[in-house]
């Protein structure tokens, strides 16, 4: 198999070869933050509970008021089906309890039990021990600066998206 080749610098504004700055800035965040999303779910997975689950419950977890099923569903990008499906697994497996409050047939109340909490607790501990193994050798300033070149950019691309809308 052939080595692809690219166009020198400057032989058209829309290619630039791999080489450049912007493009091995741009797919070092990509490749690392994939690495970091691959990591975080296969540890996930060594928890013994199901993807959408564990998302499921660590946003109830976030202390907010507990939204509605269809407003849980909203915030999480699936359907009211599939939120359905996920709390009864979750309530089954002893994370959740749902009541039905009286005023309001509707809108179930959802209550993380205390295995849920655990769960909750334990995936905390997971994602800290993650973090620190991505960081390791960062010194807080260094962190600090990755922090606002990375808002820089996500500033610069919310502009420009407004920019052409």
């Amino acid at each position: 198999m052939s080595e692809q080749r690219f166009p020198p610098t400057g032989e058209s504004p829309h290619e630039k070869p791999p080489h450049a700055p912007e493009w091995e800035a741009m797919h070092a965040c990509i490749r690392a933050m994939r690495l970091h999303h691959a990591t975080v779910e296969r540890r996930v997975g060594m928890l013994g509970i199901h993807h959408s689950q564990h998302r499921t419950l660590m946003h109830l977890a976030r202390g907010e008021q507990i939204p509605s099923q269809r407003e849980l569903a909203a915030s999480l990008g699936i359907s009211p089906a599939a939120i359905t499906a996920t709390l009864k697994r979750l309530e089954k497996e002893g994370y959740i309890e749902r009541a039905m409050p009286d005023e309001d047939n509707r809108r179930n109340e959802i209550r993380i039990t205390e295995q849920g909490r655990a769960k909750v607790e334990e995936s905390r501990a997971l994602f800290d021990e993650i973090d620190s193994a991505t960081f390791a050798g960062f010194t807080e300033e260094e962190l600090a600066t990755l922090t606002d070149y990375l808002r820089r950019m996500k500033d610069n691309l919310t502009a420009y998206g407004e920019s052409i809308t």
